[in-house]
């Protein structure tokens, strides 16, 4: 099955005309790294807010940043904020306050009321400190006004009728980082096009043009509710006039607070941005057009820290990405806690070489999982016809009734069995889902089953935090028979096609957005046969994932691949098999068979971690291969022998292991199955649960000695893949009177490496690292004797 589906996408590939997907993009939200105390910076009696940083000529860090005294309350921002200036010796922090570089100049200027948030930048060996102020217009005021104006805040008549819609972008220039500056008679730009009433918020880069693009806040026209756009203009001089382009940067979703990057190296403009739940991320190859960044939800708006704590502010905003060389090396962002409010500095990990995420870990520690398929056509009584599925609906799709169905079953099967995580087919090529959907008509609510209110997904996931295993979902969003959908694309032609294909995509969207909402946190999202680049038509799903499933292993469309199919359905990986991939997607290679052959075996020097899965039907022995249930199927069950030699040449491979089990259209495992798997289980912990010796180390060489001697004939070994694979070539030697003696040898170890081995008797022994790429970190070396 999913073969076909590769084949599939390698002639989708190889069509003229679809739009490609960047072929260098930024990943870093894995790189960011948790907080502790000297990241934190807080000024007695102040709120800090606002941060921009710059590496000054004496080598330290200069931190711009907007600050107001706490004793006229947080919204004080507005009357009394002035831009101070602190130092340190890292971008992370920690910071000391120097001095006050801009306050409000007073009536008569532009600026004459507060000076908030600053963004700091170098151009041509002079400093421009871009700022935010405001005015009372010819208004006389005092001290005590603008005290009493926040203390009311928003609904103050000087707060709505002068001072938020006199806000202005204005910029001060000085030949040294420490000043003096001088400021401008008037702000940088006014409101027009996509923004009206203000211009604030500033973000400003120059592109290999050498122009400069500056991005501004201000009200969404013509929008009765309170929505933000954010406004791009450009300019020959850092100092303007700039002008104001007429398509806003986003216009999907309410955003403030850009900061603004250009990357030389990957000729692109990056800005990050925080929206009402999340930090996001958005790209641009010229400034001018911007799409969602690969990592379009860069981050939740909460914060972790070194100790174990985590936060979920009152609010977090403000994000400013510090780099150089275009690699960002810290975000900072502006947290108000209670009557709080303070800058954090995420340091931005530095990656020398791929390195796993969180989320491959776990799904490479794993190691068996199962993938269960259900369908309407598992009760049609007939065998299952691929090619006849995907383009002919079911005759009757009330033909759904599992009497018996039992999700508690199914979970406690493969919990028995030894596997850790699940995956649910919640649709396949039917287009059927087989849970509450409010967007997708063809569901559970159209069935008589359980008079329309049955739901397989939250039974299925229910069931696996019962059994302690990892729920994860399988949607088939490529082919509907259904709705006729083939290969992305709906049928029809003109608008009528174009009309259905948009309601499509729509509506895989708000699938994806059901599942990744209503069921809680998930293991996997398992998008079969890859969803395809939104670039070509398809539907946009992967920022939905990222926003709602942080945590969550994306599998995988052609902006991103968590893992890669190992390249042919018998549960097993070539050898050898490493998990890194020369690209972000799982496609790469200039023809089918150098494809294939980087799906089965990864590439040493690749530059992204993208881990290998094997995956097989339980019920493919003996010349059949059926990932759904079929009538008369029992006798091909894989034979226990079978299943380990796939254990071996998958698990043993640095493979991930993926079962597909098939529930009957009684609604349970049938028991053929559930014994077999118990008995897999069984046979698994026999050979390997009890080691004769262990030992882990950091080095080119580690010795073991065994007392008194042992026979073995199995070695397991491990690397710690948190840094990475680093061994190329090893060897495993035992000791004899003429010296030492080679047991077996190999290349890839990763996650894990099973070897098996004639009988050999031995006191000592040792894993040599001949290769290495980097010093060698073995997690775990361990010896067996497997009768």
């Amino acid at each position: 099955m999913k073969r076909l589906f590769f084949i599939c996408i390698l002639a989708l590939l190889s069509q003229k005309g679809m739009a490609q997907p960047d072929q260098n993009p930024l990943f870093f939200k894995d790189r960011l790294q948790p907080l502790d105390q000297k990241n934190v910076f807080k000024t007695e009696g102040y709120f800090n807010w606002c941060s921009s940083v710059i590496k000054g000529d004496d080598g330290k860090y200069h931190l711009f940043y907007s600050r107001w005294p706490k004793e006229y309350t947080f919204l004080s921002w507005l009357t009394h904020s002035e831009v101070a200036h602190a130092v340190s010796d890292h971008p992370e922090g920690p910071w000391k306050y120097k001095e006050t570089v801009l306050k409000g100049r007073g009536k008569g200027h532009w600026d004459a009321i507060t000076a908030h948030n600053p963004k700091i930048k170098k151009f041509e060996g002079k400093y421009y400190l871009y700022y935010v102020s405001t005015n009372m217009g010819n208004e006389d005021f005092t001290e005590e006004e603008l005290i009493e104006t926040a203390r009311e805040g928003y609904s103050h008549p000087n707060w709505k009728k002068q001072l938020r819609p006199n806000q202005r972008t204005g910029v001060a220039v000085a030949e040294s980082i420490n000043g003096p500056w001088k400021r401008m008679d008037q702000p940088l730009i006014e409101p027009s096009g996509p923004i009206t009433t203000i211009t604030v918020n500033p973000a400003i880069a120059r592109g290999n043009d050498n122009r400069y693009y500056l991005i501004v806040k201000g009200d969404k026209p013509n929008e009765k509710r309170f929505i933000r756009n954010q406004a791009i203009a450009v300019a020959d001089d850092p100092a303007g006039p700039f002008k104001m382009h007429d398509q806003p940067v986003i216009d999907y979703l309410d955003t403030e607070d850009m900061s603004m990057w250009y990357d030389s190296g990957r000729d692109r403009f990056y800005g990050v941005f925080h929206a009402h739940s999340f930090i996001g991320m958005v790209s641009s190859p010229n400034g001018i057009d911007w799409e969602k960044a690969t990592e379009y939800a860069l981050m939740p708006k909460t914060l972790k820290f070194k100790n174990g704590d985590q936060i979920s502010p009152d609010r977090l905003e403000r994000p400013f990405v510090y780099t150089e060389g275009g690699e960002p090396e810290m975000l900072s962002l502006a947290v108000k806690e209670g009557n709080d409010a303070y800058i954090v500095f995420l340091p931005v990990r530095k990656q020398t070489r791929p390195l796993p995420n969180e989320r491959q870990i776990a799904w490479q520690e794993a190691e068996l999982g199962a993938v269960f398929h259900y369908d309407l056509h598992v009760f049609d009584g007939e065998k299952y016809n691929q090619h006849s599925n995907r383009v002919n609906p079911v005759n009757d799709y009330q033909v759904f009734n599992p009497q018996s169905l039992d999700t508690d079953q199914w979970i406690k099967a493969i919990k028995d069995a030894g596997f850790t995580f699940a995956i649910l087919t919640a649709t396949h090529e039917t287009g059927f889902a087989l849970y509450q959907s409010e967007v997708n008509p063809y569901c559970m609510k159209a069935l008589n089953y359980r008079d329309g209110k049955g739901d397989i997904v939250r039974d299925f996931v229910n069931s696996c935090r019962k059994y302690g295993i990892k729920p994860g979902i399988y949607l088939g969003i490529r082919w509907n028979s259904f709705l006729g959908v083939h290969d992305f694309k709906v049928d029809g032609t003109g608008d009528f096609r174009e009309n259905r294909q948009r309601w499509y995509n729509e509506m895989v969207e708000g699938m994806v957005k059901e599942v990744c909402t209503n069921y809680g946190e998930l293991f996997e999202i398992w998008f079969d046969g890859g969803a395809d680049h939104p670039d070509n038509g398809a539907p946009d799903v992967l920022p939905i994932v990222l926003k709602y499933q942080p945590n969550c292993l994306f599998y995988h469309n052609k902006q991103l691949a968590e893992v890669r199919w190992g390249g042919s359905e018998s549960g097993t990986v070539p050898y050898p098999c490493w998990a890194t991939f020369p690209n972000f997607y799982s496609h790469a290679g200039d023809t089918q068979k150098e494809r294939m052959e980087l799906l089965k075996h990864g590439d040493p020097d690749g530059n992204y971690w993208m881990p290998a899965m094997s995956d097989a039907p339980l019920r493919g022995y003996n010349g059949r291969h059926e990932w759904f249930w079929e009538p008369g199927d029992e006798a091909h069950v894989f034979p226990l022998d079978n299943l380990m030699d796939m254990y071996y040449k998958s698990v043993g491979r640095n493979s991930t292991l993926i079962m597909g089990l098939t529930p009957d259209p009684d609604g349970l495992l049938p028991e053929v199955d559930v014994a077999r798997l118990k008995e897999w289980r069984a046979e698994i912990q026999r050979r390997f649960s009890n080691p004769i010796a262990s030992k882990s180390g950091v080095g080119q060489t580690l010795e073991m000695e065994l007392n008194p001697a042992e026979v073995i004939n199995h070695v397991i070994i491990q690397e710690e893949i948190r840094k990475g694979e680093r061994i190329r070539e090893y060897l495993v030697e035992m000791k004899t009177k003429k010296g030492w003696q080679i047991i077996c040898s190999g290349e890839s170890i990763g996650h894990k490496r099973i070897q098996m081995f004639d009988d050999v008797k031995c006191s000592k022994l040792r894993l040599r690292v001949t290769e290495s790429d980097g010093v060698p970190q073995i997690k775990k070396f361990s010896v067996y004797r497997v009768d």
